[in-house]
């Protein structure tokens, strides 16, 4: 119990807003839900002044067995019951750094940030473990610039193990690591794509084949494959299939 409280101890509370903003969350909930009958969204939004789930969708995902009504009403103790010890730990280092890391950026930047994980959950009958993604960003903020209302999207990971986290500044298009060892976010370094990569990444993401690629591209599938070889390596990552996913959420094409 005492763990999961300290998910809460980084956040500062002043600059409450009043009873308006819950009617305006009402009005995400909606648009959120009608979104999600179009892409099986997955996502919970977390209201940090009551230090609880204010909404869960019904994604099995996440869920992982539950009712969405037991999640609910469970809060921050669902990660106790479903996530796995260390990644539990990991999970708290990140709440710790990433508040600090959203604390020293300025007021008007902190409602552009996105920070984006991996852990595991398991399931309540089998104890099965999924890698699933994490997205958070804030919802609304204090007039202050204190986070009261996050959005959660949840996915799930292409990555081979938990962590992967990182911190996106959405107006600036930059990219924070977080490192384990000196526990803190550092400027990414990400390699730039040529024209062709890109065309390539972008035909990728669409599910193209090799085959479907030359012919698009007027060029051969040897070609294709040295090209797919360079982005794999430009995006640091160990497949084409990572490559989406990072070139996805980074938003390169």
């Amino acid at each position: 119990m005492g763990t999961i409280e300290q998910f809460f101890n980084p956040i500062k509370k002043d600059g409450y807003l009043g009873e308006d903003n819950y009617k305006l969350i009402k009005l995400y909930v909606l648009a959120l839900k009608a979104v999600s009958k179009l892409i099986n969204l997955g996502f919970y939004i977390i209201d940090y002044n009551k230090q609880e789930f204010l909404y869960v969708s019904d994604d099995p995902l996440f869920l992982s067995g539950y009712e969405q009504e037991e999640v609910l009403k469970m809060g921050y103790e669902f990660y106790g019951k479903t996530v796995p010890p260390t990644d539990l730990e990991m999970l708290l280092e990140l709440n710790e750094k990433g508040f600090e890391f959203f604390y020293n950026l300025r007021v008007e930047d902190r409602d552009k940030a996105t920070i984006s994980y991996d852990f595991r959950l398991k399931r309540k009958e089998t104890g099965n473990e999924i890698l699933i993604n994490q997205k958070l960003t804030p919802l609304i903020l204090t007039e202050t610039g204190n986070i009261w209302f996050a959005l959660c999207l949840v996915s799930l990971s292409v990555a081979e193990k938990p962590g992967n986290i990182f911190i996106m500044l959405h107006d600036k298009g930059e990219r924070y690591d977080y490192d384990f060892i000196r526990k803190q976010f550092k400027p990414a370094k990400i390699k730039h794509l040529s024209k062709r990569e890109k065309d390539v990444l972008l035909l990728m993401i669409q599910g193209k084949t090799g085959s479907e690629m030359s012919q698009k591209l007027f060029i051969s599938e040897e070609t294709i494959k040295f090209h797919k070889r360079n982005i794999v390596k430009k995006l640091n990552v160990k497949s084409a299939m990572e490559a989406v996913y990072v070139a996805t959420i980074n938003k390169i094409v």
